[in-house]
């Protein structure tokens, strides 16, 4: 919000202090705090000195760190989650759900491109915008999905006579399974996979959450996920069974969900990640106090043929099945660059018949050629035979034709040394295409032999996931 001269010479004569110094002086400390207040509006914190003749204010940036210009852009993108809110119910597909469409989250977003500052900065900023802005709950949840903001308030579970069916939110499993059929005729999982990384590196990243705010966030955090996707799909008069539809899904593939979690666990364990290995570490059969006095059963890493893991024998696995995806990985690239020289040679080929092809084209068109000219020639010599006058212009023919006859015969050799030459080098290209398919071949069982000899690893990697999907789980 600009504030001018003009603009605190009028706020002075509203106040009928513009020409009275003690009158000023008197109202000064409330005209200060009133000009705090009015930037505050706008989540902007300002220094002011006033005085009867002028004003100064120092703002504070957003991050005194940052250039001006990325604080008029933050501030900017203030005025635009303001308008959001003040216009709150346009932007409440559900109750309990705030959905910023594509068009606006663009905007938002691309005043931080324009200044060359990445997604990550832009995000972080932005939720602590909103956060801010919308006044949320520490229970709230912002995510940034399928090209949306959405803010996602936290509801309390909903209260059911008792003995009720409370699974779906008080839907039938009839109506929740036809729901379900209708909307993922193929099952839901591609759909939820698409954005399940995401999900967990935004909201259950590794490398930052503790097992305490896991435990408490996972469930709420899959589920406004999967809120978000139905809303995508379902119709506008299904949306009142989106709570119940998720409670489905969420059952469907809670497994599948935690598996994929547990192999992400993973993936930082593979690369030492510090929070992550405290993270597997806190992974024990122990009974500890929390800050509140409360006793909390923790459960070990035990997978399905009851032998426990800890952190030691993790990481052991995961170094053996990291240079086991290397060895795969990298037999994988012999077998593309073997592929490539074999449709190198495909292409070689593929020209050198088309080469050889042309040629004798040439060739047969040569011969015509020579047989038509042949027939001239023949033909000229029973005229002159037949002419016992000196007939210079048949002699004249004559001596054209023969002169033809030598550069078709020169051009006859020519072609034929080309097609020769082809020949011999197709024979070559096909023998070096038959050696490359050997290799290929070669390659391709390498490959097979490496992934059987790390089966066990491979085994035992999927072991341990399921384990630490299972404990995930456990609350």
């Amino acid at each position: 919000m600009d504030f001018t001269l003009e603009h605190y010479y009028k706020l002075l004569n509203q106040l009928s202090v513009s020409d009275n110094k003690e009158r000023f002086n008197d109202k000064k400390g409330a005209i200060n705090k009133a000009l705090i207040t009015y930037f505050s509006q706008t989540h902007q914190t300002i220094d002011i000195q006033t005085s009867l003749d002028t004003f100064t204010i120092k703002k504070h940036f957003i991050d005194p760190s940052r250039a001006e210009a990325f604080d008029r852009m933050t501030h900017a993108n203030v005025s635009i989650l303001l308008d959001i809110l003040d216009r709150k119910e346009e932007f409440l597909p559900l109750p309990y759900l705030v959905s910023i469409p594509h068009p606006i989250r663009t905007q938002i977003i691309e005043g931080y491109s324009s200044i060359n500052e990445s997604m990550e900065v832009a995000r972080y900023f932005t939720r602590q915008q909103i956060d801010t802005i919308f006044a949320l709950d520490e229970r709230d949840i912002i995510f940034f999905l399928q090209g949306k903001i959405s803010i996602r308030y936290y509801t309390p579970p909903k209260k059911f006579p008792a003995g009720s069916d409370n699974r779906f939110s008080g839907e039938s499993v009839e109506s929740m399974e036809a729901m379900y059929r209708h909307y993922f005729p193929e099952g839901a999982w591609e759909d939820i996979e698409t954005i399940l990384g995401e999900v967990i590196e935004e909201k259950l990243n590794f490398s930052v959450i503790d097992n305490i705010t896991f435990t408490k966030t996972f469930i709420p955090v899959f589920r406004s996920m999967i809120e978000i996707l139905l809303l995508d799909k379902v119709s506008e008069e299904d949306r009142s069974k989106i709570e119940g539809q998720t409670g489905f899904i969420l059952r469907q593939y809670f497994h599948p969900i935690l598996l994929y979690t547990a192999k992400n666990l993973l993936d930082f364990v593979e690369n030492r990640d510090k929070n992550a290995e405290s993270f597997v570490k806190y992974f024990t059969d122990d009974i500890i106090i929390d800050g509140a006095g409360n006793k909390i059963q923790k459960f070990a890493i035990t997978d399905r043929r009851q032998q426990k893991w800890n952190y030691s024998s993790v990481v052991s696995v995961m170094m053996q099945y990291k240079q086991s995806k290397i060895r795969i990985a990298a037999q994988k690239e012999s077998i593309v660059s073997a592929q490539e020289r074999v449709s190198e040679s495909q292409n070689d080929i593929s020209t050198e018949k088309k080469h050889k092809l042309e040629i004798m084209e040439k060739l047969d068109e040569i011969e015509t050629m020579v047989s038509e000219n042949d027939k001239k020639i023949t033909e000229l010599k029973r005229q002159i035979a037949d002419n016992t006058d000196d007939n210079i212009a048949l002699k004249s023919e004559l001596k054209n034709g023969h002169d033809l006859y030598s550069e078709l015969f020169k051009l006859k050799k020519n072609y034929s040394t080309q097609l020769e030459l082809t020949k011999n080098r197709l024979t070559n290209k096909m023998s070096e295409l038959a050696q490359r398919h050997k290799k290929l071949e070669y390659e391709k069982k390498a490959l097979q032999s490496i992934i059987e000899q790390t089966a066990s690893v491979k085994e035992m990697y999927e072991l341990i996931a399921e384990a630490i999907s299972l404990v995930l789980a456990k609350r």
